[in-house]
């Protein structure tokens, strides 16, 4: 019984994340959109889940569905990396107080490597060996130097620079991929392939948390990896993920340390995170 509790859970996690997310400062009603589209991940990774536990149940095995139908299979994992975040310009699109910010750029904005960690749980179909659906949840986190971002053009009487001090991003990102594999080198034990070159793709949903503000944004997911399977269960994969948020916005920053002014900018951010992690394999929910 414990790989069906230990999927419990993570579902459960997963709706949460859906569900729990920091409001932005100076709420407008796209947002509303927004909080949908993250209970709309959240709904889509419980329906994926409980059909299958549902399909795989004791209840249902007795009315003749098999339990190895294929070499399809089950999976959960957990991985850990680095991350990466391009240099990006900021653009104000709106500030309070008496420093003239709207219009203006900081310039080559530049992100320290971070690390990153997260959970995995899909299911490669038996009728379709080579396609699989997975559900995900990580988190990021990178920091920024002080002393840089500096405006273009300079505001009268306002800073050289927009960080004046440090700063960081946390990046709470929940996903669905749909993946494509094949497998090589084929035995008795493992029939698809030990050696098991993936690619996937799929929409996003992701949380940035800063000092002053925290952001919610849809996002591009991307990954490519490779697996190799050291037994029918355990397997190893290293793996590179991409996304990409467009145009986030990071209200009421202060225009300089010193300055009693802020600000509203506007930035995309394209992630880079390279990862290796472990996975458990197994045909059905409920053991054998």
């Amino acid at each position: 019984m414990r790989q069906p509790l230990l999927i419990l859970a993570l579902i459960i996690f997963l709706a949460l994340a859906g569900a729990r997310q920091p409001a932005l400062a100076g709420l407008h009603p796209t947002l509303d959109l927004q909080n949908i589209g993250g209970w709309a991940l959240a709904l889509e990774a419980l329906s994926f889940a409980g059909y299958y536990m549902y399909k795989n149940s004791p209840a249902q095995r007795t009315r003749g569905y098999e339990e190895n139908l294929g070499p399809g299979e089950w999976y959960l994992a957990a991985y850990s990396g680095l991350s990466y975040l391009p240099a990006a310009d900021w653009q104000a699109f709106k500030n309070e107080g008496y420093i003239p910010m709207k219009g203006r750029t900081a310039k080559n904005i530049f992100y320290q490597p971070g690390v990153t960690g997260g959970l995995k749980f899909g299911r490669y179909f038996d009728s379709l060996p080579w396609f699989g659906i997975e559900v995900e949840t990580s988190l990021s986190r990178n920091n920024i130097r002080g002393n840089q971002g500096r405006i273009s053009p300079l505001a009268p009487g306002g800073p050289n620079n927009l960080f004046g001090g440090s700063d960081w991003f946390i990046d709470w990102t929940m996903q669905t991929s749909f993946l494509v594999r094949h497998g090589f080198l084929k035995d008795k034990e493992v029939t698809f392939g030990r050696l098991q070159p993936y690619v996937g793709l799929g929409p996003g949903w992701e949380v940035v948390y800063a000092t002053h503000d925290s952001a919610k944004n849809y996002a591009i997911e991307a990954q490519a990896g490779v697996r190799y399977m050291i037994t029918e269960n355990l397997g190893l994969f290293c793996e590179y993920k991409f996304s990409y948020q467009f145009a986030i916005e990071y209200q009421d920053l202060p225009a300089g340390k010193q300055v009693p002014a802020t600000a509203n900018w506007s930035f995309d951010l394209p992630h880079h995170r390279l990862v290796l992690g472990v996975s458990y394999h197994f045909k059905n929910l409920y053991g054998n």
